[in-house]
């Protein structure tokens, strides 16, 4: 029998009924990441009867760098501190040719999580019926609701379903909804790291530019390890595990023998339909990917609160033009600023990581505290201010009361 094939719903007695049958669940949601999680938790908490269904085994693990904006915790009323592994209070920027800025992250505004936790702990508050090990097949929907089978052979039924299946999303896939192609690629790999390592990027996020094209590489603290990757963002480029290789050990950071885990990366890049009859799209399933850094857990989270609020208000068409408006606007401005960087790494990095302005801008923008527009509106001001001044190489500076004194003109 072929996945997905018409023939798998004969499993089913009451599905050869038709869609006559009554609503089981007020809500599917395919998929127990950040989104799913975070979507089900909204619903729940507003009384409805949610089922989630991952394919994986939970808690499962995630290729991810982990990194994640404080703000992003004061979403939810319950406490994240259980899963909390790092906090980052400095940041390193170095290019390709050893230059490299360091500079502090006032209050340790971005949090280290490892995926399998973090996605678990939102799940775990969640008042829903949840199903590992229960990958979806098939689907099908009508005016009243959407059917769903699953490997096992089981069907559920809702009034609404949402595809948070992350990037190979076969929700989408299976109500034709994003069809384009574009992704990017990354490599992570999880490194065990003596004590010397562990203290020095005990409170440090690296970040290395200028390689590979339209990426960077990373090193991010864990409690135990680092986690270190490697990320191009508009389109799979050749040599990525021999770029990672080669990079970390010049860091003196050995990743030999760790298992390299890849995965695609959806950026976002254009608006497109996230809504297809009563199903809906969120998180990575939806692109909901920041074409400068990569990042989507904030978005993914953000999205699985649309995406309830779209289902409790009954307004799914009305989800897509909110998602656009709330993250995807921004999005298509990263995209900008990620073409600017990334085509011109060289100068970036001169005019705008050693320009104090500018990237103070930016970590601001890491800690979720600005947006990629409300950058682009300083950036002409701050790029003119900052033409005379530039950070040190490889000395820090501290926050932005205190970058005066250490400026070169």
């Amino acid at each position: 029998m072929v996945p997905g094939s018409p023939a798998c719903w004969r499993r089913s007695r009451s599905l050869s009924k038709g869609f006559s049958g009554t609503v089981v669940y007020d809500a599917i949601i395919v998929g127990a990441g950040p989104a799913g999680a975070s979507a089900a938790f909204w619903l729940g908490e507003a009384g409805k009867r949610i089922l989630v269904l991952e394919k994986e085994h939970l808690p499962r693990y995630k290729p991810c760098g982990g990194g994640v904006p404080k703000p992003v915790f004061g979403r939810f009323p319950f406490d994240f501190s259980p899963v909390i592994e790092r906090e980052i209070g400095r940041a390193r920027f170095r290019f390709r040719d050893g230059r490299e800025v360091v500079t502090d992250l006032p209050d340790r505004p971005v949090a280290m999580v490892m995926r399998d936790r973090f996605d678990y702990h939102i799940l775990r508050h969640a008042r829903a019926e949840v199903r590992d090990g229960s990958p979806v097949i098939a689907l099908r929907q009508d005016g009243a609701g959407v059917e769903v089978a699953t490997h096992s052979g089981e069907t559920f039924r809702a009034r609404y379903l949402i595809g948070a299946d992350g990037a190979n999303s076969r929700v989408a896939r299976l109500v034709g909804l994003r069809r384009g192609k574009q992704v990017g690629a990354t490599i992570e790999v999880e490194v065990p790291a003596d004590d010397d390592l562990l203290v020095e990027y005990a409170d440090t996020a690296l970040f290395l530019l200028g390689t590979p094209p339209f990426g960077y590489l990373w090193v991010f603290p864990k409690a135990e390890h680092l986690s270190v990757g490697i990320g191009t963002f508009f389109g799979k480029i050749p040599a990525m595990r021999e770029i990672l290789q080669r990079e970390m050990a010049r860091l003196g950071i050995q990743v030999e023998g760790a298992p390299q885990r890849g995965h695609p990366i959806p950026i976002y890049l254009r608006h497109e339909p996230l809504q297809q009859g009563r199903v809906l799209l969120a998180g990575d399933a939806a692109r909901l990917v920041d074409p400068l850094l990569g990042e989507g857990i904030r978005h993914a989270v953000d999205s699985g609160r649309l995406a309830a609020e779209a289902v409790l208000a009954d307004d799914l068409p009305g989800y897509t033009r909110r998602v656009q408006q709330e993250i995807g606007a921004d999005l298509l401005w990263g995209s900008r600023w990620a073409r600017l960087f990334y085509n011109h790494p060289e100068g970036s990095f001169e005019l705008g990581v050693r320009n104090p302005l500018i990237i103070r801008e930016f970590l601001r923008l890491l800690a979720g505290q600005t947006t990629y527009r409300r950058m682009a509106v300083r950036a002409p001001l701050d790029l003119l201010l900052g033409l005379g001044r530039r950070l040190p190489l490889e000395s820090q500076v501290s926050d932005s009361t205190s970058l005066e004194p250490g400026l070169e003109t």
